[in-house]
């Protein structure tokens, strides 16, 4: 997808899919397609447009293909406020935190007690569109994996949750903190700021413990890589470990 635009206008979508502005309409009003407005018109994200032809089994055009069908692909992200507005949904966005404070992972918020969502993050539509669509490959990992960004969980398979003792909708939003033991935090930390950097990636200079609510305080063999996909997001590998002599 060389130089492709970011947006297109209906005409423009309308004219590379070879339908009529009419249909293109259509799936905006019908929310089929993500549409913003700018001022008496509206604009249509490629990433969104691109998203509903493949999950419906429509053409993409060559000009907004990117030449690699196995890549997943996924609506432009959108925040919360942005996502529901004008939905008849029991979300109170006009008072939430979240919306206040222009917060971009919504949940990292949710324990504050002032968020206007009606239910928990793994019922939340936008969450699993947003949010879970982006890392659901962890799922096919085989030991504990979990994803975070700015030091703030977006969620973890099984196998992490049991390495926390918590349930898995208790890993949305939980903070590195109350997981990584605070005798190794800092050394997690200092190793962030060195892929930060491009130094280095992968496993960190142990030992490294996990703490769970009961604090029981476990050793294991961790590894933190930078993602493309979500930008600015990490994935985080697990496996069991053995104590440093001085704490066994």
């Amino acid at each position: 997808m060389i130089n492709a635009p970011k947006t297109l206008s209906i005409s423009q979508a309308a004219r590379l899919c070879r339908v009529g502005r009419t249909t293109v309409g259509y799936w905006v009003r019908s929310r089929k397609i993500y549409a913003r407005r700018v001022g008496r018109n509206y604009t249509i994200p490629v990433e969104d447009l691109v998203h509903f032809l493949k999950s419906s089994g429509q053409r993409v055009p060559l000009e907004l293909d990117n030449g690699d069908g196995s890549r997943p692909v996924y609506k432009s992200f959108r925040s919360c406020w942005t996502y529901w507005q004008g939905a008849e949904n029991g979300h109170r966005c006009e008072g939430c935190l979240v919306s206040q404070r222009r917060v971009a992972d919504c949940f990292s918020a949710r324990d504050k007690g002032r968020t206007g969502c009606p239910a928990g993050c793994r019922q939340c539509r936008y969450y699993q569109e947003m949010f879970v669509a982006r890392f659901q490959f962890i799922y096919q990992i085989e030991s504990p994996a979990a994803v975070f960004r700015e030091l703030s969980l977006w969620g973890g398979n099984a196998l992490w949750s049991e390495l926390c003792g918590v349930p898995e909708e208790s890993l949305i939003g939980r903070g590195l903190e109350t997981v990584i033991h605070p005798s190794c935090l800092a050394e997690v930390i200092s190793h962030l700021k060195r892929l930060g950097l491009e130094e280095m990636a992968g496993m960190i200079p142990g030992p490294i413990y996990m703490t769970t609510p009961h604090k029981d305080k476990r050793p294991v063999r961790c590894w933190i890589f930078p993602l493309r996909q979500p930008e600015g997001t990490h994935l985080i590998l697990a496996s069991p470990g053995e104590a440093a002599p001085s704490e066994s």
